[in-house]
């Protein structure tokens, strides 16, 4: 067993809970995994920590939600996400953690506020929504912000939230977007020192909890309406942007 101290194995545990929860179709709790992991490992090297264990939750999201995803929307994203990862790879090394964690949150509330725009003024920015650019540069931002930081999740949250796609719709797509693109990550990680023997016998431990936080978080999305599971998704967006603000 990792020799962590007792406070560092409820962060881990924490953050694998989140993980699972994040890929149970709210996606959010992703961000909450970065930021509880950087309490186990340093901010770049909690990356590789996390990477595997949201790929262990990508398998089970596509075991329960595959038949719910919609392969017209994975075309008009997977290249451009594909070729950000590249972008991200090439990027990580060559610029400080603290500018990408407070560049990205404001760029999350930005996302916010066109939601917010377009739920109060949906003919305002129709020109916008329904472009076939968003899908690409959603799809190109997602890849560079999960590259560099797992950090993803608002992202495509604010794509499949602007296209009104229906919660099981969203989630289904969302977990074949993500084992795609996490799987793909691994040899960028292992290439810049992100995944470790020592990390990833971590994860093997920590893979019970992202398994409980998959049955929490999937147990509740039955239960909650469209509206109330569209609100979560951007309060959740909303509060991890203020902490990546505040605290770059």
């Amino acid at each position: 067993m990792p020799e962590l101290s007792t406070h560092a194995w409820l962060m881990a545990y924490l953050a694998a809970a989140c993980a699972g929860l994040s890929k149970s179709g709210f996606g959010p709790f992703g961000l909450i995994t970065i930021l509880l992991m950087t309490e186990v490992a340093p901010a770049r090297e909690s990356t590789g920590l996390v990477l595997p264990l949201l790929l262990a939750a990508d398998f089970l999201s596509v075991f329960f939600f595959h038949e719910h995803g919609s392969w017209k929307v994975l075309r008009s994203l997977l290249p451009a996400t594909l070729a950000g990862i590249v972008a991200g790879w090439w990027i990580m090394p060559r610029i400080p953690a603290d500018f990408f964690a407070h560049t990205l949150g404001w760029i999350i509330l930005g996302l916010i506020g066109i939601l917010l725009l377009q739920r109060v003024r949906p003919s305002l920015l129709a020109g916008i929504t329904g472009h076939p650019w968003l899908g690409l540069a959603c799809g190109w931002s997602a890849g560079v912000t999960t590259m560099l930081a797992n950090a993803a999740g608002p992202i495509t949250a604010f794509y499949f939230l602007s296209q009104r796609f229906p919660k099981m719709v969203m989630v289904g797509t969302g977990a074949w977007f993500y084992l795609v693109i996490n799987a793909a990550k691994l040899p960028f990680s292992w290439q810049l020192g992100l995944l470790t023997p020592s990390s990833l016998l971590l994860d093997l431990w920590l893979i019970p909890g992202v398994v409980l936080g998959f049955w929490i978080g999937s147990s509740f999305l039955k239960k909650i309406p469209q509206n109330l599971f569209e609100g979560i998704l951007i309060l959740m967006a909303l509060l991890a942007a203020v902490r990546m603000i505040l605290t770059a």
